[in-house]
């Protein structure tokens, strides 16, 4: 198991905790966002109810009450008289919303001026930028909104206050208006106004703050709320996840380690009763298991021909290598016969004899080395690595193959790198892989071509090309150059093999062995891994 390991239960459990605490804060906020935005709506409503209440209110003592009593005073010769409780629209809307601000407290009602008769309605600085608003937006019938004041925030509507011809009498000119009204209020404000200006402003105003805590305390109670409830879901989740999924994964993947470590065969089946995707997946392991198995026992048959089959290639290579060889050692022979019959029938001086003597010995070690090359190509060995120059096994093979390649007069062109590192391998099976191409394109220039060795390596591979300037392989052909026992040699010149078992040789090095052709000749790449 790696040392760093996270079930998947836990991710699982993570993820989840993660989703629900992400959800029951987003439903949370969102809840609250509505339930502000609903307070906010409500507390318009109100604000709007009580406006159009001080509208009603006005235009009944504007219209029917104050024309009324003004008729009445006018018949008793009372021009002069001035009832205020009914015939001042400000002093009865104030009053009549004091007494119902008694009854709905959570409302504030105020009717103000820059310049009112009664200085208790003197506006302040916040409703004087109203009055200003309205006189410059004269097309403005109201404004609402919320504003944040030393006591609370306040949902707000504003209306303004406009002069009408019916106000002049007591609005107008001080000569003009009831004497009462003069001594009530005198004549330093509320006069001079003209028809159509603004002379002040109504105010219906809610508080809020009230309003919000309380959708903050519901919010917040909504969220604990629903975080215990995720919580325990969360634990109950986890636990029929743990029991559902975890476990039984848990068990089947006990049974994979085991297979892994060799002490449990591959072919054991592992049982189940369960008919979901667990069970499914464990009838799926158990066919995967078998599987591998027939897979296993099929590949240890294979390992057995691949290993005949490179056997069969090296036998066939040791024949065509045979007239090579025999050359080879018929030349010194010839040599060492001379010398030795020289020796036994010719009189001579100790210096000339010792001549004859060397030319032996050399002809003796030109054999011995040419013995000795040709007895480990044909040992039939399993792969052994060991370090080695590459470029060197590249000359230990010409050097075998001199005869074959000189016999066709076959020029031989090397660019072999002197930077590459050395590479391990088993040099037995490499130098075969390098006689079966050096062999091949020989055979597929004919007689005389050149044949061009170049190594080179990067930082990861060692690479090398043989390329021959032969008239190339058949694009009907190319697919099939590295199929088992394929050839398009006459009988009893090939086995077919000789690709096939060079390919797998680099490969069994973690290499790869690829083919490019055209008219103009062959190249065939080998990549090795430097590590």
């Amino acid at each position: 198991m790696p040392a760093k390991y996270h079930s998947l239960g836990l991710k699982y459990s993570l993820s989840v905790g993660f989703i629900i605490l992400c959800s029951c804060a987003i439903f949370t906020l969102v809840f609250y966002q509505f339930l502000k935005n609903q307070a906010v709506t409500e507390a318009k409503e109100r604000t709007r109810l009580i406006m159009y209440q001080v509208k009603a209110l006005g235009d009944y003592v504007r219209d029917s009450l104050r024309p009324t009593i003004y008729r009445e005073l006018m018949r008793h010769n009372a021009q002069d008289a001035f009832i205020i409780e009914a015939m001042s629209t400000t002093h009865v809307n104030m009053e009549v919303m004091r007494r119902f601000n008694k009854e709905v407290t959570e409302f504030s009602y105020r009717r103000m001026s820059d310049s009112p008769k009664n200085p208790a309605n003197m506006a302040d600085s916040f409703h004087q930028g109203l009055l200003m608003y309205f006189r410059n937006h004269r097309d403005a019938s109201e404004w609402a909104g919320i504003i944040d004041t030393p006591g609370g925030k306040f949902q707000m509507e504003a209306r303004p206050i406009v002069m009408e011809s019916g106000c002049l009498l007591c609005h107008g000119e001080p000569a003009v208006a009831p004497r009462e009204l003069l001594r009530l209020y005198g004549t330093a404000n509320g006069f001079g106004w003209q028809v159509g200006s603004v002379i002040g402003v109504d105010t219906v105003a809610v508080p809020l703050d009230v309003t919000i805590a309380r959708v903050k305390s519901i919010a917040l109670d909504l969220f604990i709320f629903g975080s215990t409830s995720l919580v325990v879901l969360f634990f109950a989740l986890h636990g029929t996840f743990r029991y559902l999924v975890s476990r039984p994964l848990n068990e089947l993947s006990g049974v994979f380690r085991r297979i892994a470590a060799g002490s449990e065969p591959l072919g054991k089946k592992t049982f189940t009763v369960r008919n979901d995707e667990i069970g499914l997946l464990t009838g799926s392991f158990n066919t995967l298991a078998g599987h591998l198995l027939e897979a296993q026992e099929k590949l240890k048959r294979t390992a057995e021909i691949e290993r005949q089959m490179m056997e069969t290639e090296k036998l066939a290579s040791l024949g065509q290598l045979s007239a090579g060889v025999a050359h080879e050692i018929n030349n010194p022979l010839g040599g060492i016969k001379l010398c030795f019959n020289n020796l036994l029938n010719t009189p001579m001086d100790e210096a000339t004899k010792q001549q004859h003597i060397a030319v032996i010995n050399s002809g003796f070690d030109r054999i011995q080395n040419i013995v000795r090359q040709l007895l480990d190509f044909s040992k039939n060995s399993p792969l052994s690595l060991s370090v080695h120059s590459i470029n060197q096994i590249i000359e230990n093979v010409l050097t075998l193959s001199e005869y074959t390649l000189s016999k066709r007069d076959i020029r031989i062109i090397k660019y072999l790198a002197q930077d590459i590192p050395d590479l391990k391998v088993d040099a037995n099976k490499i130098e075969q892989v390098f006689l079966n191409l050096f062999i091949n394109a020989a055979q597929a220039m004919g007689h005389g071509g050149e044949l061009s060795i170049t190594t080179r390596c990067d930082e990861l591979f060692c690479y090398i090309s043989v390329s021959d300037n032969g008239p190339g392989i058949p694009d009907d052909i190319r697919p099939k150059i590295f199929d088992p026992f394929f050839t398009t040699k006459g009988v009893g010149q090939g086995t077919g093999l000789g690709l096939t078992v060079s390919k797998a040789i680099i490969e069994q090095h973690d290499g790869a062995l690829t083919m490019e052709s055209s008219p103009n000749g062959t190249t065939f790449r080998i990549a090795l891994p430097l590590k």
